[in-house]
């Protein structure tokens, strides 16, 4: 038996119908031949890009094993030309419940769990932290040096201080 890994996308618009379309998922595997294995994850979010109108999905990823090559031509199907992962491939690409998909060999895959998502705080609108346009806001203030420090300076010393820098 071979660990493969299916990854795929429901959009956000069909999430009441999500247990029917697990089920005809899971029942498209099982016909050919396929069993699922325990862990499961389900996560909904935020997609990068527009799929099919949808703008938020729920991502599910399952492992399924199907019968090796050996396995699969000694059951003496009719069927024995094609592959059962090209079935499932077809099936999933004619589903109008599933967006996307990705069916890949689990043996090089880290474990199936959930990925730990931590909440950010919402963060104001943008009325909140900026000014409006036009707005005048006062000039920030030069810093000023003590005047305790400042002594009467004579043009000579000024002119003594610059030739001793600029070794004129």
């Amino acid at each position: 038996m071979i660990e493969y890994e299916l990854y795929y996308l429901v959009g956000e618009s069909k999430e009441s119908e999500l247990p029917r379309i697990k089920e005809a998922v899971e029942k498209t595997v099982v016909s050919e031949g396929g069993s699922f294995l325990a862990p499961a994850t389900e996560e909904k979010r935020k997609m990068a890009y527009q799929v099919k109108k949808e703008n938020r999905g729920i991502y599910i990823a399952r492992r399924f094993t199907l019968p090796d090559k050996d396995e699969f031509e000694a059951s003496g199907k009719e069927e024995a030309a094609i592959h059962p992962l090209s079935v499932i491939n077809r099936s999933l690409q004619l589903s109008k419940d599933v967006l996307r998909f990705l069916i890949v060999l689990a043996k090089d895959l880290p474990e199936l769990k959930a990925i730990p998502r931590v909440e950010r705080p919402k963060v104001e609108s943008r009325g909140g932290r900026y000014e409006k346009r036009g707005a005048v806001r006062p000039m920030p203030q030069a810093p000023v040096a003590p005047k305790e420090d400042m002594k009467p300076v004579s043009n000579q010393q000024i002119d003594e201080q610059l030739k001793a820098k600029l070794d004129i």
